[in-house]
């Protein structure tokens, strides 16, 4: 009976993995993502995004990006809030791996409490902006890890989850 089982599970993986015959990235295929970002350039806490592509062309990917991080420092507690447009190249994409590079732009709310505000100065440009390199692997036809590294003000090293809608 065990090996039966083991026999089922194996053939189901078979079939979880098989080949959809579709690159990763292809256009009119929508991407949601989730992940988290590390060492900010200026910020450091741990950010929580969430993003969207849609697949213009093969090529070339256009979405959105909500994104939030809180940490405290020196009796301050910092809170940023996200809300962007983004786009990226799509590199030599195969059935699984999906390359790119893009930017992306936003409107970057960051506010602070703490033990006395007025005392301290906080200048904050409520523009942000940052580019970014990294590649998902689709483990089934739909789903993916993904893996980045950025140049931004929130996160140094990316990784989550994508799901192919």
């Amino acid at each position: 009976m065990k090996n039966k089982s083991c026999f089922i599970l194996a053939v189901f993986m078979a079939f979880s993995f098989a080949a959809s015959g579709q690159k990763a990235f292809h256009k009119g295929n929508n991407y949601i993502s989730a992940g988290i970002g590390f060492l900010g350039v200026n910020w450091k806490g741990i950010n929580y995004n969430l993003n969207y592509e849609n697949a213009v062309s093969d090529k070339l990917g256009a979405g959105g990006h909500l994104g939030y991080s809180q940490y405290t420092k020196s009796g301050y507690t910092y809170t940023a809030i996200v809300i962007g447009v983004k786009a990226a190249y799509h590199f030599s994409t195969t059935e699984n791996l999906d390359p790119y590079a893009g930017a992306e732009l936003g409107y970057v709310n960051i506010s602070h409490t703490g033990k006395n505000s007025s005392a301290a100065v906080h200048s904050y440009s409520p523009v942000g902006i940052g580019v970014y390199g990294g590649a998902r692997y689709f483990f089934t036809p739909s789903a993916a890890v993904y893996a980045e590294l950025h140049l931004s003000t929130f996160s140094i090293l990316g990784a989550g989850v994508s799901f192919k809608l």
